[in-house]
């Protein structure tokens, strides 16, 4: 049987974009709880713990970074055992479920302690609960929108919708420090964390529920649902790398692109405060650039019909970095409304890499799946996952030590000529020989919308066969 002949008019008719827009938007919405959870368990958590608990500060700093190694062992061990399981409800969905019931039992233990005074023991009890979870919800969830039947737009359009609900999370999240403020109690103190942890209770099983109607996988194989050995595992990993070279180009693209935006933010906080004397201008500017992200997705799913998304992707990346690199270099100190301006610029184009990035890992996976014959889009999207871990911890091993070796010391109030200069240069140009970089192979990605849908097609037949 041929595959399905893909010419520009099947690509772009509306009527034959799959998923459904419902079943899209049943997928998508699951995001939205995760993106609510991680700016309190990465930002406002170690603080309550340290100010409010009473854990020695160190002692929070080393339990947070400790537990997040877990995801070592954790992120490919449940990539690995998610391409492997067989069930009536699918591979990934039993997964996902059963983080979700860890990630409420966490949240409600960490952010609504039932102790006065929390030890190390607690709060590292806690932390491994949560990211265990997260290691159950995001790798299954995310194999799992690589693997949904889709047309190559409908496929961008429901991953679209992912990015976009889960920067809506991050968004509200900064809702509940307003209003414990609003109430007179402290931003970080126990009234904030319970309003956070009242929504993720309420977000999380009802997030989950909207997406058992997201649709049903692709029925696993019996090559599928081999039984998982360590080393068969170890090789399907560096097969995966080794024989994907649109999966590389991708991996090797995004993390570059990731470790330009974390140098960026890694001292954006210090550059606003010394450099340009508008702290307070850090929450309003987050919070604004993140409503604006949102506003212009519709645009950029737009763009995305029209052109490849490799090149809305790479060329989105540049033009937001020269956006910043221009913009912070004209900007003079003590200017919010120019301040406003170039974020909001930023981060409305910025929107159209997170947006359309995803969907350049699913054709790579999809790719992956029809060379080999096995589908093991966990392995591929928890590899994804560890280099972003590794990718977001390299600017502060490059950025601080930099800053240090210059005389910058936050805990100083004058700080030195060479400090303050050093600052300048990295609040501006720190990240951007990464994401030029990133970009640049971004937009060698050699899979095309057609080549996708071919691809698609052919899985389907194969799937409709057997084989």
């Amino acid at each position: 049987m041929a595959i399905e002949t893909v010419t520009p008019e099947t690509l772009s008719n509306p009527a034959d974009e799959q998923p459904s827009i419902p079943r899209a938007l049943a997928y998508g919405v699951f995001q939205f709880p995760v993106g609510l959870l991680i700016p309190p368990l990465t930002l406002m958590l170690p603080g309550f713990y340290a100010e409010t608990m009473g854990v020695p500060l160190a002692i929070v700093g080393t339990i947070s970074a400790a537990t997040r190694l877990l995801h070592i062992i954790t992120d490919p061990l449940v990539g690995a055992l998610s391409d492997r399981t067989r069930t009536r409800f699918g591979r990934r969905l039993p997964w996902i479920g059963t983080g979700a019931l860890i990630a409420m039992i966490g949240v409600a233990l960490a952010f609504m302690p039932v102790v006065q005074h929390a030890s190390p023991y607690y709060l590292a009890g806690v932390l491994l609960l949560i990211y265990t979870a997260t290691s159950f919800i995001q790798i299954p969830y995310y194999a799992w929108g690589a693997e949904l039947p889709a047309t190559a737009y409908g496929r961008a359009r429901m991953l679209g919708w992912r990015e976009v609900a889960g920067l809506s999370g991050l968004m509200l999240s900064s809702v509940a420090p307003l209003l414990a403020s609003a109430f007179g109690f402290s931003a970080n103190g126990r009234q904030a964390m319970a309003i956070l942890a009242c929504a993720l209770l309420v977000a999380l099983p009802l997030g989950f529920v909207i997406l058992t109607r997201a649709g049903h996988e692709r029925a696993p194989t019996d090559q599928d649902a081999a039984r998982p050995a360590i080393l068969p595992v170890l090789r399907e990993f560096w097969t995966a790398i080794r024989t994907n070279m649109p999966y590389r180009r991708m991996l090797i693209g995004a993390q570059l692109v990731n470790i330009g935006l974390t140098a960026g933010q890694a001292v954006s906080y210090f550059f606003l405060s010394r450099i340009l004397h508008l702290d307070k201008m850090f929450g309003p500017l987050l919070l604004i650039g993140g409503i604006c992200a949102v506003l212009s997705a519709p645009l950029w799913l737009a763009i995305g019909r029209r052109v490849e998304f490799h090149k809305a992707v790479g060329w989105g990346c540049i033009i937001a970095t020269l956006i910043h690199v221009v913009g912070f270099m004209v900007l003079p100190p003590g200017k919010p409304v120019l301040l406003l301006a170039i974020g909001i610029a930023e981060a409305v184009v910025m929107a159209g890499v997170i947006i359309l990035a995803p969907t350049l890992q699913a054709f790579a996976i999809q790719y992956g799946t029809l060379k080999s014959g096995v589908d093991r889009a966990g392995t591929y999207v928890s590899l994804n996952q560890l280099a972003g871990q590794v990718a977001n911890a390299v600017p502060f091993l490059l950025v601080f030590p930099l800053l240090a070796f210059a005389g910058f010391e936050p805990s100083h109030t004058q700080t030195s000529a060479s400090g303050l200069f050093a600052l300048r240069m990295l609040g501006i140009f720190a990240g951007a020989p990464f994401q030029i970089a990133g970009a640049l192979v971004l937009l060698s990605f050699p899979i095309t919308k057609a080549d996708a849908a071919r691809t698609s097609a052919e899985l389907d037949r194969q799937n409709a066969h057997g084989i």
